[in-house]
């Protein structure tokens, strides 16, 4: 950090777990970690990456047709002092235990970890589709979902919190597969996971390493042969 760290009220108060960045669209998406936490989005006033004045919006789900879109409405007072952000707009939408969120070319990918889940949003049509379902797959290999990252490809690989401590691709076809598994750190979880630029690094960290403790994390690098 060049900078010291800076409060953004205009961002909200409320269970922030983490973000992804639309530069095109001038807008944040970012998850809540409660069972009834919401799916917000920030529209900057000014345009990214000015975080000062913006709208804070939380997603409710209209059904359509046999299918299920977004719709966005405004927070009266993202400062949360009279009631919880998420509890301002009567008809918003339960995500249980929002956690990791990436965007990629128009599309909007984030999981729940309440109910292993992965979703995507596409930020043209204003759909929303679970991509991956445990209870529902036929290859229900991956549990504890977290962290995203996103491959060129638009593989999504979700990092597992507990499950087989993997992390597992979903293919663009919705085919499930793991990609890497870390051994005897059954009381960590994998977070982090991001590419380098030219995408030929992959990068990880076992949260609490093979002690449990997040004093003996751990880093870790997959290249390309």
């Amino acid at each position: 950090g060049k900078l010291s760290a800076k409060a953004r009220p205009a961002l909200g108060v409320f269970k922030h777990e983490a973000v992804a960045v639309d530069m095109s669209g001038g807008a944040l998406y970012l998850t809540e970690d409660l069972p009834d936490g919401g799916l917000y989005r920030f529209i900057s006033e000014k345009g990214l990456p000015d975080l000062t004045r913006g709208d804070l919006e939380i997603a409710s789900v209209v059904e359509r047709d046999g299918r299920s879109y977004l719709s966005w409405h405004k927070i009266p007072d993202p400062s949360a002092i009279e009631a919880p952000t998420r509890n301002q707009v009567e008809s918003h939408a339960s995500f249980n235990g929002g956690e990791g969120i990436v965007f990629h070319r128009g599309n909007v990918y984030f999981s729940t970890k309440g109910d292993n889940r992965v979703w995507c949003y596409d930020t043209d049509s204003g759909e929303i589709d679970i991509i991956y379902d445990m209870r529902e797959s036929g290859n229900a290999i991956l549990s504890g979902v977290d962290n995203l990252a996103i491959t060129p490809a638009g593989d999504v690989l979700v990092a597992e919190d507990g499950g087989n401590m993997q992390i597992v691709a979903i293919t663009p076809n919705h085919q499930v597969m793991p990609i890497v598994q870390v051994v005897g750190h059954d009381r960590s979880e994998i977070c982090g996971p991001a590419f380098n630029s030219s995408h030929d690094r992959l990068f990880f960290s076992s949260q609490r390493g093979e002690t449990g403790s997040n004093a003996d994390g751990e880093m870790f690098e997959v290249s390309r042969a």
